[in-house]
């Protein structure tokens, strides 16, 4: 179509496709008070961790883009923007089928998941010609309607080419995790990770790009709770624990780490964790 093209985008476009993120997500009636250095962040570890991501142009202006993952049997789109305001010509149709033709051509099955506040997209892309596979169900069991949030680090060091991980013991419940705390009013996930990691262990960290894990859990409470980890590697490892609010500190290697962790979705940001460490430590 004329004005329209796409074409591949990579690690050399994160903050681009950042800026469209925050765009879609504001499209989608999704939060939107997440700074664009955590949705950079973000798209960093998409793209490190399988994603693949085209742009759209319209007479060489960026007004959209797409980000999917292709798997043997089909290809999931996770992402798909286009700001129409931008030419009145350009439908969503048209992006679409522009990027099924030079990315999906060899393809049968391409799939979508529609977040629940853009429901009234969906006639959209059933104008296109995606149908119904299944419907996603969620149960949230928490009673207390305000989702409390935390950010922190899975926190490493090298000791003789092997990864040893930072975990503390909270004295409040006795629990094993890493280093994290309660976001601030207006303080961005980064700063709070930070600020955080440097009260609870005095560690002054700065954090690997391309891994950022979020898990949500229930409190002791009935409150829902979401949190925010970062990576990074440390070279000093002297530990400085916060008087009243970490119990101890160990370093551990995965092994023992995964083994002295209390929960289990916190074993599973530590696979990550350690997934990342052996792709990308030389």
């Amino acid at each position: 179509m004329p004005g329209l093209d796409c074409h591949r985008a990579g690690q050399e476009s994160t903050r681009t496709l950042a800026a469209l993120y925050a765009a879609l997500l504001e499209e989608q009636g999704l939060p939107t008070g997440i700074g664009a250095a955590e949705l950079e962040h973000r798209m960093v570890g998409y793209l490190a961790g399988g994603y693949q991501a085209v742009l759209f142009t319209w007479d060489e202006t960026t007004v959209g883009y797409c980000l999917y993952r292709l798997y043997p049997k089909y290809a999931h789109v996770r992402h798909f923007y286009v700001d129409r305001t931008a030419a009145r010509k350009l439908r969503v149709a048209d992006a679409f089928g522009l990027f099924r033709d030079r990315e999906l051509s060899g393809y049968a099955s391409v799939r979508m998941d529609i977040p629940e506040p853009a429901r009234e997209s969906i006639g959209v892309w059933e104008a296109i010609g995606f149908r119904p596979r299944s419907r996603r169900l969620e149960l949230q069991t928490a009673t207390k309607r305000k989702t409390r949030k935390s950010c922190g680090a899975v926190i490493y060091r090298r000791v003789i080419r092997r990864p040893f991980f930072l975990l503390v013991q909270h004295q409040n419940g006795g629990h094993w995790s890493f280093p994290k705390g309660h976001v601030a009013e207006e303080e961005s996930e980064m700063d709070t990770a930070r600020r955080e990691i440097a009260e609870e262990t005095g560690l002054r960290v700065s954090f690997r790009r391309g891994f950022y894990e979020r898990i949500y859990y229930l409190t002791s409470k009935a409150r829902r709770k979401e949190v925010v980890y970062f990576l990074s590697r440390v070279r000093r490892p002297r530990v400085r624990r916060q008087a009243g609010e970490i119990a101890s500190a160990r370093w551990l290697s995965y092994r023992r780490a995964r083994e002295r962790l209390t929960y289990e979705n916190s074993r599973l940001v530590l696979d990550r964790a350690y997934a990342f460490i052996t792709e990308n430590d030389s």
